[in-house]
């Protein structure tokens, strides 16, 4: 099969590898869609380093299944699904309390899925019914976005600040909408920002032409947000998120930062308000069962944000247009394009 390696840092080759082999809980797939997360584009630029040359990028796909490993039975051949491509353990403490997404044993079945095939265990995929495969492919973030709400507690009547309209800031939007907060949506760049408004955001903000902070105060009677999620990962959105923020609140530190970074915290922000500082990792099956439901019924639209699909061949491309931030969500397409 076909995959596009990364042979170097900024250097990605379309070469012939092997398809994947799977065990007894796995199900091989061809993959239709992939989404690009922003982590691709750090091990593509080596600012992430966990994953090293020569690897098979992508963690979003979507697909058609073509094997089934001698134990599964929630699938078959010509299903088709999407999910996670990494299993965990099971057994290691965060597993056994509820909180597999930070098992410590955690694994890829395959190595990613910027190629024409890929596997994946059984129980961290899910079937779809009425989505595209490129909609589908979307259900990964989506369900750490389901995470990252439930962590802040998010709930009918907030007021929700959400720091970045890219694809995870609009996802946030959404979700926050179906339990019935109110969203404010800060970026610096209009074209988002108006996204953010056809998707239901109640308030958005320029901040490179308002003071977000002043802002946001306008608009909640001077009391902050109840819910401050940064789904940008650089210390100015932190540290802006932290401003933002009112008394019992939360600020969510969603995104990760990469190059690692320190941040200044006044903690009288966080004593005087009884403010609660979290953070958010990855998903639980539950969610990624829960995030499969709200794409598959409509009721969150990723289609919307999704604007460029490119074919195997281009994946540095893709790559190269995340690193300008040309776009919302990019998506690969192995096996030629279904749109």
């Amino acid at each position: 099969m076909k995959a596009a390696v990364l042979s170097d840092y900024r250097k990605i080759e379309i070469k012939d590898v092997p398809e994947p082999q799977i065990g007894p809980h796995d199900i091989k797939f061809r993959v239709m869609a992939c989404g690009v997360c922003p982590n691709d584009y750090r091990l593509y630029a080596g600012i992430a380093t966990w994953k090293k040359p020569p690897a098979i990028l992508g963690h979003e796909p979507a697909g058609e299944v073509v094997g089934v490993g001698s134990e599964v039975t929630r699938f078959k051949p010509g299903d088709m699904v999407a999910g996670d491509i990494t299993t965990r353990c099971g057994y290691c403490r965060p597993c056994l309390t509820g909180k597999e997404n930070l098992c410590t044993s955690r694994r890829n079945v395959f190595d990613g899925s910027f190629a024409q095939f890929s596997a994946a265990n059984e129980i961290w995929m899910n079937r779809f019914y009425n989505a595209s495969y490129e909609e589908a492919s979307l259900v990964e973030p989506l369900s750490c976005v389901l995470h990252g709400m439930r962590n802040s507690d998010v709930k009918a009547g907030d007021m929700v600040a959400i720091l970045g309209a890219g694809q995870i800031g609009l996802m946030h939007l959404q979700v926050a909408r179906t339990l019935g907060a109110k969203t404010i949506v800060i970026d610096i760049r209009n074209d988002r920002l108006s996204v953010a408004e056809k998707l239901g955001a109640e308030h958005v903000i320029n901040s490179s032409a308002a003071d977000p902070v002043a802002r946001v105060r306008e608009l909640t009677a001077g009391n902050g947000a109840d819910a401050v999620m940064v789904a940008i990962g650089n210390r100015q959105a932190i540290e802006t998120g932290l401003q933002l923020v009112g008394p019992m609140g939360n600020v969510n530190l969603f995104a990760s930062t990469s190059p690692p970074t320190n941040v200044s915290i006044d903690p009288n922000l966080v004593h005087g308000k009884e403010v609660s500082v979290i953070g958010s990792y990855d998903k639980t099956r539950a969610e990624l069962q829960e995030a499969t439901r709200l794409i598959d019924e409509g009721r969150i639209d990723v289609k919307t944000l999704i604007t460029h699909i490119y074919d195997l061949e281009h994946t540095a491309d893709a790559l190269s247009s995340m690193e300008k931030g040309e776009g919302i969500k990019l998506v690969v397409a192995p096996n030629g394009r279904t749109k």
